[in-house]
């Protein structure tokens, strides 16, 4: 099996946890880890689709 590219190798930066309950502070967070979890589910699509083969990854 060839390696993987390095685009897989990268570990998506989890946002910091969360310092202030503040209405502002929560939604940003909200946004933070949505962004996170976003490239969390393309970086898994990618594996997923390097794993069966596939010569050029798309991200969604």
């Amino acid at each position: 099996m060839p390696l993987p590219p390095a685009e897989l190798l990268t570990v998506p930066v989890k946002p910091k946890h969360l310092q202030d309950s503040s209405v502002a502070a929560l939604l940003n967070h909200a946004i933070e880890m949505g962004a996170y979890l976003g490239e969390l589910e393309n970086q898994n699509a990618a594996w997923r689709a390097w794993a069966n083969g596939e010569r050029e990854i798309h991200e969604p």
